[in-house]
């Protein structure tokens, strides 16, 4: 049996980068949803509705902003930002760098 290093240095290895995407796929998932579960509302639904079936990153990282509008309407919004640090951590490592949060420099 080869140990579970040199098996990382074999030709397939991209498939535990596939696992490891999906994990974090499904981490997203998991958290988006249990912040809009047992709220009431059409919007929360569809919202709710479009998370579970998001197929990638891609897709639950513009999900997002309709997460955060949702739970501002319920909680407001220094709530809902609160809510959504947690989310914006996951994806870290996920998404291509041009993807990730905007940094805001201030020149002087």
């Amino acid at each position: 049996m080869f140990p579970s290093s040199l098996l990382r240095l074999l030709p397939f290895s991209g498939l535990g980068f596939r696992r490891s995407t999906d994990r974090q796929l499904v981490e997203i998932r998991t958290t988006m949803l249990s912040l809009l579960e047992a709220r009431p509302g059409n919007t929360v639904h569809r919202v709710t509705q479009r998370v579970r079936f998001a197929d990638d990153l891609e897709a639950l990282w513009y999900l997002r902003q309709d997460v955060l509008t949702t739970l501002a309407e319920i909680d407001g919004e220094p709530s809902a930002r609160r809510q959504m640090r947690r989310i914006n951590s996951l994806f870290k490592g996920g998404l291509p760098q041009t993807m990730g949060p905007r940094v805001h420099r201030f020149t002087a």
